[in-house]
């Protein structure tokens, strides 16, 4: 009763606005979201436990309503987007493992849509894409073999008392992130929504990079580590490239942004790998689709520098990481396939393959530091065929939006080129230990601040392909319907 006699005073306060009323709306919540977000993040930050957790109470609270009574979960899209970059609360769950505020949000929205589904609309739903059968696929597999896990654990496999707390987050995550995908790629039909989604992230990589680099107190609201870079610079280096219509202030500004992120990823941080190379393979992807001669010349000069600078480099990347012990991750990927060797089709369950290293290879039990080798071992051969088969989807999907879209030079090309060589990287991240899908004894579930940026812009990629490449299928599958509806 309060909100609606609330609403009714401002929208007759709003009466006589020029501005389109929705319009204003819109533009009024996301300035709200850059606004608030940097304080609610100072606050997670410096205060203690008690205004963190009513912070954080008052701020879902607030959020469910505002999305219920919008019904715009675009909204909620925007915030997961702030919340990852702005705000550092974490919720203890009595381990090392904590869950982040992004993660909540997450999950308070798409519970917000499964709830708008199931009790206003009646019915279960998602719009159709290639990527639907893959995914939704990967995500039931997800939850069986947490089942099976649980059911059939080798009876000599001992696990300790957060177990069952991290193995029920990691399987949340799990399902979150694909979720939030599903999200952004179903809801999102109007292009002006896919602009504010990017520019949120490059403001985010902006305010970040100067944060860093100069040592400013706001570098601790930020959320950029992980696979951050990468898409911050695929997506600047497309706008770059692709997108006319920006003004060549903007243009100059988004140059020399990714170039002080290329010094942080690189020259800064050279035996991070997974660091800069995803980064430049997405750099490299982006050139081809603009120009051939261009990544020819970009080739020439990439071999040229490090022609010059040979031993350098092999002193610094190859000797540094013989010397850093990287290697030793190929016995690390050999105990994980001779244990996914014993638990082939559904793996060991979400975080599962913890209880078994410290059952079996107490003295060696490390995570994998791969992606793909953590998602065998814990859905096994089934979860790892159907993962792939989905970035496979996706990228093919990518591939035909840029090429529906190549002769323009706008928004809609550069976010096309952009996502697309993010999710290349992505794609590579995944080898070198930056988790799309973060593990709950390595990155840790607090991995799921950086690991969210991947499958909204992945979304973003695919709802833009719904918008010009087609509905690819017709009607909604409807995946729950009650009898006589």
């Amino acid at each position: 009763m309060i909100w609606t006699w609330v609403e009714i005073g401002v929208l007759r306060l709003l009466r006589l606005s020029p501005v389109p009323l929705n319009r204003l709306r819109r533009w009024a919540i996301i300035l709200g979201l850059f606004v608030a977000s940097p304080v609610v993040g100072r606050i997670m930050v410096r205060g203690g436990k008690l205004p963190q957790l009513l912070l954080g109470g008052l701020g879902g609270l607030v959020g469910g309503l505002i999305l219920y009574r919008l019904g715009r979960m675009e909204y909620g899209i925007l915030a997961i987007a702030a919340t990852a970059g702005f705000v550092r609360f974490k919720l203890p769950t009595g381990t090392q493992s904590e869950i982040v505020a992004s993660l909540l949000v997450s999950l308070l929205i798409l519970g917000v849509w499964v709830a708008k589904m199931l009790l206003v609309e009646k019915r279960l739903t998602i719009k159709p894409a290639p990527t639907n059968r893959p995914l939704l696929s990967f995500m039931a597999v997800c939850v069986i073999a947490y089942v099976w896990s649980n059911a059939f654990r080798d009876p000599l496999v001992k696990s300790w008392g957060s177990f069952p707390m991290v193995q029920l987050a990691s399987l949340a995550v799990m399902l979150a992130l694909p979720g939030v995908y599903l999200l952004v790629s179903n809801y999102v039909e109007e292009i002006g929504w896919l602009k504010v989604l990017a520019w949120i992230i490059l403001v985010i990589g902006a305010g970040a990079i100067v944060s860093y680099k100069w040592g400013l107190p706001t570098k601790r609201i930020f959320g950029t580590g992980g696979i951050f870079p990468t898409w911050f610079i695929a997506l600047a280096y497309a706008f770059v490239l692709f997108d006319e219509t920006l003004n060549w202030k903007v243009r100059l500004g988004l140059v020399g942004f990714m170039a002080l992120w290329i010094y942080w990823v690189f020259f800064k941080g050279l035996l991070w790998m997974s660091g800069w190379v995803p980064a430049f393979t997405a750099m490299g992807v982006i050139t081809l689709l603009r120009s051939r001669k261009l990544t020819v010349l970009a080739g020439i000069a990439v071999l040229a520098y490090l022609a010059i600078n040979y031993e350098y480099y092999y002193e610094k990347v190859i000797v540094a990481s013989e010397e850093e012990g990287d290697y030793q991750r190929l016995e690390l990927w050999k105990t994980n396939l001779d244990l996914v060797s014993k638990h082939p089709l559904l793996g060991t369950g979400p975080a599962g393959y913890a209880v078994y290293y410290m059952t079996y290879h107490p003295e060696n039990a490390r995570s994998t530091h791969n992606n793909y080798f953590d998602i065998i071992a814990q859905t096994g051969v089934i979860g790892i065929s159907l993962y792939l088969w989905f970035f496979a989807s996706l990228a093919w999907a990518g591939y035909k939006l840029f090429r529906v879209l190549r002769y323009q030079r706008d928004f809609e090309v550069a976010f096309a080129a952009g996502t697309l060589g993010g999710t290349v990287g992505a794609i590579l991240s995944g080898m070198l230990g930056d988790w799309v899908i973060p593990f709950a004894y390595n990155q840790t579930i607090r991995g799921f601040d950086h690991s969210v940026y991947s499958w909204l812009l992945m979304g973003g990629m695919m709802a833009l392909y719904r918008m010009k490449v087609g509905k690819d299928g017709g009607e909604a599958h409807c995946l729950i319907q009650p009898k006589g509806v």
